[in-house]
Formats: C-alpha cells, structure tokens, sequence
C-alpha cells in the first residue's frame, strides 16, 4: 500500500514538471528572440555604382538584396552536359520573407503608411539580419518562426525585430 501512495506521488509530481516545463516552453516561444553574429557586407563602391539608382528601398539595399539571392539561389544543372538547369534554395525561408517584407514594405509606402525612408531603414535591417541568419549555422528556429508567419509582412517584420546582431 505504501509503495502504490509514493509511486502515485511520484506520477502527480512528474505531471506536474510537464505541465511547467510546457507552459515554460510556450513562454519561451512567445519572448523568444535570436542571436546572430553580425556579418559585416558592405557593398564597396563598385558595388553601390551599379546598383540600380531606382531601386525601391535605396542603393545599399539592393546590393544587399543581391549579395543574398546570389548566396540563396543557385542554378545547377540536372545532368552533366546538358543545358537544362533547376533552381535549388539554401535557406528559402529566408529567402521568401525578405522578398514578402520588400512587397509588403512597397505597399506600405503607395499606401503612404509608412515613409520611403523609414521603409529603407528597415529593409536594410533586414537583409542585415538575412545574411547573419544565413551565415549562422543555429538559424533552425529562426526559419520556423519565418515559415509560421508567412502570410503577413507585419508578422515578418516582427520576427526580424526579436533578432538582434552581435559584433564580434
């Protein structure tokens, strides 16, 4: 009798921890942010002069955009020798929501919600934190978090605000 009354409190006790450690879980997920090591690409001056001087969210921005569709998009062919090629995406999700905040960042400013120049501030953050994500090899839950809210650029713009960049 008094084994069954301590291995029926051992059970409360143990559905207890998983009943904290899930809500501890779900805290955590809600206040989570990243941590990224902050990759210095500034476009060089070579760079800046052939960007396009019309570009939507400034010079710097679309070099940025470039540097990380060259890291993200690659054409590689489907069999050696011959001309077809398929496209493969490194960190597509990454990828995707950086071109889903530039849309809804170009609505914003037609809509005159929001200015052009605070629209470039925060393209230009975000393809900041785009490339330090990419460069990161812990960038898993960062890519779920973007994935889970890829429907809204808000939601999006909201995910890239948790991160912060570290310097070494």
């Amino acid at each position: 009798m008094c084994k069954k009354v301590v291995l029926f409190l051992m059970l409360i006790g143990l559905g207890f921890s998983m009943s904290a450690n899930a809500a501890d879980k779900t805290n955590e997920k809600a206040n989570s942010t990243w941590t990224f090591m902050a990759v210095s690409i500034k476009p060089t001056e070579k760079e800046l002069a052939a960007a396009d001087p019309d570009a939507d969210f400034g010079k710097e921005a679309d070099c940025l955009f470039k540097k990380l569709q060259d890291l993200c998009v690659k054409r590689v062919p489907v069999v050696p020798g011959d001309p077809t090629t398929r496209i493969v995406f490194s960190k597509g999700d990454i990828f995707n929501a950086v071109r889903r905040i530039g849309k809804g960042l170009e609505g914003d400013v037609k809509d005159k919600s929001i200015s052009s120049e605070e629209a470039s501030e925060k393209m230009t953050h975000v393809l900041n934190v785009a490339l330090a994500a990419f460069y990161s090899d812990d960038s898993k839950s960062f890519e779920k978090a973007l994935r889970a809210s890829k429907k809204n650029h808000n939601k999006l713009l909201a995910v890239y605000d948790k991160e912060s960049l570290k310097n070494y």
